[in-house]
């Protein structure tokens, strides 16, 4: 193991050597020689190529920028050009932004490939494209130009330990900007989970608030099936397989005081800072013994384990319900009234029970200049004004007015009702910009009375708030080097396929007391030591940024 680390360490020192000597491939240069740093142009009564350093218009005279941007989703459906955000961007700024669409990933690729970039990309390009990009000089270096354009940016990066760390490269630079959405009811919450109270009332039964009680819940909505609304094909409870971070079983698992986050490769990290792979753990035998239990009396489905995600979907949002309890991002009953959050559940094994949250409130790459941009200093200012507090959450949430939000004299923001896919269509690009949304700017905010977010957040404050899993506890949202991406590709593949294997035999068959010592067994025959090691390694980088 000491081998293969040291081979990973020659090899990130190779890139930073490469990184360094590889000159000439057409982006600026420092007189070291090294591709893609900026260098400042000189500057004449406040204006430095053609851009004004500080005040708007961002432009001193005409710019235009191409952007690199992804194809419409189910969340953003309108035209890039045809949104009032982009609209009154280009007006305040004097920029004006021509958009490339890529379609789909082979797009993207071909960009890459090809090193045909526009000037700009939002949301484009993965860890690995951008390291490549990097090294081949394809892209600018942007700490100088965050510095000195961004000071948005460079505040919160200098403040943010954790959002620093998520950016820079391990060569120690920054090669693209964030997304932050440090929302408590997004990224403060994995999936709620739910349960039908409509059934719960007609049957006289209270909300469980315990793993038992939950048990008898589940008995008593197959007991009573096709009696009141409960269906004769009732599901009382039903899961996305076991180990799926949506929708999964996990939030079982946490109930017992086992921290399973279900991201970055079923990892967390223990209070000395090392990487405890969870299915590896000996704590998770108690609470899928207790699932093997729901299996084996018909409780959970086991046609759960292989159904798809448009299974999942249509029985857990079926009108009539026939799904009892299951797990979601939203809630579909916002008025609580015939679906609730309940949980998570105590299961009397003396550990506080815990619930999930994501690592998803920081995330890079979704602002890169390229190396023909004739002005990354307009590009960084650019940013710098999408990460103003008033163009970021009307990036999320639409603009200010009549139709989305209403800001108020003392700077509160209230969210206003309207119809969900009408945002995407006509105001906001959504979360496809580089914008900055930190938590404190939700203290002043509020959520649109009988919308699907202010019920989420209603469930976070008064169900889940503390009983969710650390941030620090979380394995972080690292960058692994080309080596570590393609070697952790090979070892999940087989280290995956076998723990959903084993587990649903487990579940269907039984077998989790004998047949645990040969399941770590053979996980070690896969490569799992080696698997921990490289996400210790990629930690460890991280921290030391």
């Amino acid at each position: 193991m000491k081998a293969k680390a040291r081979k990973s360490m020659t090899g990130a020192a190779a890139v930073i050597t490469a990184l360094a000597v590889l000159a000439g491939c057409g982006a600026p240069k420092t007189d070291s020689g090294q591709t893609n740093t900026y260098v400042a142009p000189e500057e004449t009564n406040g204006v430095v190529n053609g851009t004004n350093l500080e005040g708007l218009p961002i432009a001193a005279e005409p710019i235009t920028l191409t952007v690199g941007v992804s194809a419409s989703s189910s969340s953003f459906q309108g035209a890039w050009e045809d949104l009032d955000w982009i609209k009154q961007l280009q007006e305040v700024s004097g920029i004006t932004l021509e958009f490339r669409v890529y379609n789909s990933d082979e797009d993207k690729n071909l960009m890459f490939t090809s090193r045909d970039y526009p000037d700009i990309s939002f949301n484009v390009g993965t860890d690995k494209q951008i390291q490549n990009a990097a090294l081949g000089g394809d892209i600018y270096q942007l700490d100088e130009l965050i510095q000195t354009y961004a000071p948005n940016w460079s505040s919160f990066l200098s403040e943010n330990d954790y959002a620093r760390k998520v950016v820079t490269l391990s060569d120690g630079h920054i090669y693209s900007l964030p997304i932050v959405r440090d929302e408590p009811s997004n990224g403060g919450l994995r999936d709620q989970w739910l349960i039908q109270t409509t059934w719960l009332n007609e049957l006289n039964l209270d909300i469980p608030q315990t793993t038992d009680e939950f048990y008898e819940t589940l008995k008593a909505f197959k007991e009573h099936a096709g009696e009141g609304s409960i269906p004769k094909d009732v599901i009382p409870y039903y899961i996305y397989g076991i180990t799926n971070n949506v929708g999964g079983a996990l939030d079982v698992i946490n109930s017992f005081g086992v921290e399973v986050a279900g991201e970055r490769y079923l990892s967390t990290v223990d209070n000395n800072g090392k990487v405890v792979f969870n299915f590896a753990n000996e704590d998770i035998k108690e609470p899928l013994l207790y699932l093997r239990k729901l299996f084996q009396e018909g409780l959970i489905p086991g046609e759960c384990l292989t159904d798809d995600w448009d299974t999942y979907i249509t029985k857990t949002r079926s009108t009539p319900a026939v799904v009892g309890s299951y797990h979601s991002y939203q809630n579909p009953d916002v008025t609580n009234e015939s679906i609730t959050a309940m949980g998570p559940l105590d299961s009397g094994n003396g550990k506080s029970p815990l619930i999930r949250s994501q690592t998803n409130h920081v995330l890079r790459n979704h602002f890169t200049i390229y190396k023909n941009c004739k002005y990354p200093e307009a590009a960084m200012r650019l940013a710098n004004l999408i990460a103003d507090p008033d163009w970021s959450i009307q990036a999320m949430y639409g603009m200010y007015g009549d139709t989305y939000l209403q800001k108020n004299e003392d700077g509160s923001i209230v969210m206003l009702p309207y119809e969900a896919d009408a945002q995407g269509a006509d105001s906001a690009p959504m979360n496809r910009v580089p914008f900055l949304l930190t938590s404190d700017m939700f203290e002043k905010f509020s959520y649109a009375e009988g919308s699907a977010q202010k019920q989420r957040d209603d469930a976070i404050k008064n169900q889940y708030d503390g009983y969710i899993i650390p941030t620090s506890n979380l394995y972080p949202n690292v960058i692994f080097s080309t080596e570590q991406t393609d070697r952790l590709a090979e070892l999940s593949t087989d280290i995956n396929d076998y723990i959903n294997t084993t587990l649903s035999t487990w579940m269907l068959e039984g077998g989790i007391e004998e047949g645990w010592d040969a399941y770590i067994e053979q996980l070690n025959k896969l490569g799992l030591e080696e698997y921990i090691s490289i996400l210790q390694e990629a930690l460890d980088t991280f921290n030391a940024n």
